[in-house]
């Protein structure tokens, strides 16, 4: 269930670039629609959860970090392409493993720390720079490297949040998790938007006709669904081995995104040796755990 929900979120970022929207109205759609789809399944089977007032706020806190982490993410696409945002997405394992023994209280993990260095190093080589033909840039420098620091700062507010929410989840329902997550981030949105003078007239609310199919697709399946089964997830996953089982997320992406887009999406050699390094910890990760499991003759769920 979540290699198939990392294939999803795979195509997340393809549909952030058909998306013609800027990242911070496509967010808002995204968790208002997703937000309401979730409520309305949970209406159906009479499973609606009421939170108390100091839980209902913690939630919603997390809920506006998905949030961040969802602008930071699309702001990068829009501002460099999909495989440079998902290439450094990446490295959310090695902020994960600084932000959950705090969290959780618990030592810090040697095992994660030296994957932890290796992610960090495939982001070194992917800082060498972007594809360049006859000595010129195909994507401009600026744009690359802008492109990576959005990403980093979504990666960041992506452990934050996988983090926390790993925490909730053991406490409470996460369909109705998700439903108060989305609708929170949602409200704080179009109240910050309201404030603008231009988020109070009809043009800003208006969403061009061939953004509604894509929109819809982000908001039901790559959202509602994949949202809520990520968070189910965490019952059985350490917030580590589900954040570095994502890593392959910017391999279906860049598949995708080349396929789709063609040679705006092709990068140079500095790019993809980075992106190995950085998607070869799913590998490393998944002999470690595996080894240390059976060893102690343990299931991941203990």
């Amino acid at each position: 269930m979540l290699h198939f929900i990392v294939l999803i979120f795979g195509f997340t970022g393809i549909l952030g670039k058909l998306i013609s929207l800027e990242a911070e109205r496509l967010v808002f759609w995204r968790v208002f629609i997703g937000g309401i789809l979730v409520m309305l399944w949970l209406m159906l089977r009479n499973k609606t959860v009421k939170f108390k007032p100091k839980t209902a706020v913690q939630v919603g806190l997390v809920g506006c970090v998905a949030a961040a982490h969802w602008i930071a993410f699309f702001a990068a696409i829009k501002v460099s392409n999909v495989s440079i945002a998902l290439a450094t997405l990446a490295i959310t394992p090695l902020f994960v493993s600084f932000i959950e023994p705090l969290v959780h209280r618990r030592k810090l993990d040697w095992r994660e720390m030296v994957l932890g260095l290796a992610i960090l190093l495939g982001l070194l080589v992917l800082l060498m720079g972007p594809k360049m033909v006859s000595g010129e840039f195909t994507l401009e420098a600026q744009a690359y490297y802008a492109g990576i620091g959005l990403a980093l700062i979504s990666a960041f507010l992506a452990a934050v949040f996988s983090t926390l929410n790993s925490v909730l989840v053991r406490q409470y329902d996460a369909a109705n998790l998700t439903r108060l997550e989305l609708l929170s981030a949602a409200g704080v949105l179009g109240f910050i938007f309201l404030l603008q003078p231009a988020g109070r007239t009809p043009e800003f609310w208006n969403v061009p006709t061939s953004d509604w199919l894509w929109l819809g697709l982000l908001a039901s399946l790559a959202t509602a669904f994949a949202f809520l089964m990520s968070i189910e997830v965490m019952r059985k996953l350490t917030p580590f081995t589900t954040a570095v089982a994502i890593n392959m997320e910017p391999v279906y992406a860049i598949v995708f995104a080349y396929w789709i887009f063609g040679a705006e999406e092709q990068m140079g050699p500095w790019f993809y040796a980075g992106a190995m390094i950085i998607v070869g910890a799913v590998f490393v990760d998944a002999a470690l755990k595996r080894r240390a499991l059976n060893g102690a003759g343990l299931q991941e769920t203990d």
